[in-house]
């Protein structure tokens, strides 16, 4: 099968330059997150390890967070529900995950990682430091520390965005005011 590839990041260096920051560093982002993808699966090949970026995300995050619902995994991996339903179920089949019930909910499932996919995470974690050190020894310490420090910062900008247009929710047992109305308008009728 012949390999798809994105123009190289030489061919459209010119054009990012002419553009305004705003509009290159997100191009620039996605190209990083396009290559990092592609070197990292094609790292996991050769090392044959039996992951793929996707699997390997997914690993990692519930590693960190055991315990994890499908759902949230789903919403920071930036898949749908029925996407990351598959990936789980792929995993849980080869024995990467496992399954337990959501202390909080009926309806969801929590997901950790079994013995054999922390074993697969470990051998994944060597060869992604070795990309890492590849992809970072183009800059110097201070620019590593710098670069780290400024991607928090974006991120933490883009959260207090989403916080924005993110409506409360109200207090348990308290109404919302429009089911306030709704329900004084059930009693006046």
């Amino acid at each position: 099968m012949r390999r798809v590839s994105r123009p190289s990041s030489r061919s459209i260096e010119p054009h990012l330059q002419s553009l305004p920051p705003e509009e290159a560093i997100p191009y620039l982002l996605k190209g990083l997150h396009h290559s990092l993808r592609q070197v990292v699966d094609e790292g996991l090949r050769r090392g044959r390890i039996d992951l793929s970026f996707a699997h390997l995300a997914t690993l990692y995050t519930i590693a960190a967070e055991p315990g994890l619902a499908g759902a949230e995994l789903a919403r920071r991996s930036s898949v749908t529900a029925q996407t990351m339903n598959t990936i789980l179920h792929r995993m849980e089949r080869d024995g990467q995950l496992e399954r337990r019930p959501h202390p909080a909910s009926s309806r969801a499932d929590s997901w950790f990682v079994t013995t054999r996919g922390g074993k697969q995470l470990d051998q994944a974690k060597v060869v992604g430091k070795a990309i890492w050190r590849k992809m970072l020894a183009a800059l110097a310490e201070r620019e590593v520390t710098q670069l780290q420090s400024l991607l928090h910062r974006c991120i933490r900008g883009l959260d207090a965005q989403v916080e924005e247009v993110r409506p409360a929710k109200p207090a348990a047992g308290r109404r919302t005011k429009s089911k306030a109305k709704t329900k004084r308008v059930r009693r006046v009728s």
